[in-house]
């Protein structure tokens, strides 16, 4: 979690050397032998596994792609607080723009984010339409649940938008954060039905 910063990188990288989850930050997956289980790295490195969750590289969908709206690097660049593309009136948010950070890793892809965006964008087009200015502006803050088996999670939030490096900080793992992403997670099931 390099982008919430150095302190929270940390803490997650001992809480997968305390369960034995070796890790290996800032390899690319070359090639994957699932007869041997091994990981083969780009840069030569190699690793075996015994469960592989594996993310295919992230990309826009082919009709953001080719909207026009994206750069060079295949995302919709906003302004950071007001999500407004280089179009006046035209804004993006989630998955598909870009939001680069002072530490040189972009805004992460996640739902928390996705939604404070949507509220910040929507506050500003209803002040649009009723003639106010749209005076609202996301603040890039995000929090999030780290599950870490046994009945317990850590929780960690804070501002990604803060600088030299974001200040987020993370709870010790504990069976109250499990209760409180079990409850999250079923109040937003709960809303979307």
């Amino acid at each position: 979690m390099g982008v919430a910063g150095p302190e929270v990188s940390a803490d997650v990288t001992q809480m997968l050397e305390q369960r034995g989850i070796p890790y290996h930050p800032e390899h690319q997956i070359n090639v994957v032998v699932p007869a041997t289980r091994r990981l083969n790295f780009t840069d030569g490195a190699s690793a075996d596994f015994d469960l592989l969750a594996y993310v295919p590289p992230h990309r826009a969908p082919r009709v953001v792609r080719e909207s026009g709206l994206t750069g060079e690097s295949g995302w919709i660049a906003v302004d950071r607080h007001t999500l407004e593309t280089r179009f006046p009136g035209v804004y993006a948010i989630g998955d598909v723009v870009s939001i680069p950070l002072r530490l040189g890793k972009p805004l992460p892809k996640a739902g928390v984010f996705a939604h404070g965006e949507a509220k910040t964008v929507a506050r500003n087009i209803v002040a649009a339409v009723a003639g106010r200015p749209g005076e609202n502006r996301f603040n890039g803050y995000g929090e999030c649940f780290v599950e870490v088996g046994g009945g317990k999670a850590a929780f960690g939030g804070g501002d990604f938008y803060a600088e030299p490096n974001p200040v987020v900080t993370l709870r010790t793992p504990s069976r109250r954060s499990h209760v409180g992403k079990v409850l999250f997670e079923k109040s937003w099931l709960h809303f979307k039905l």
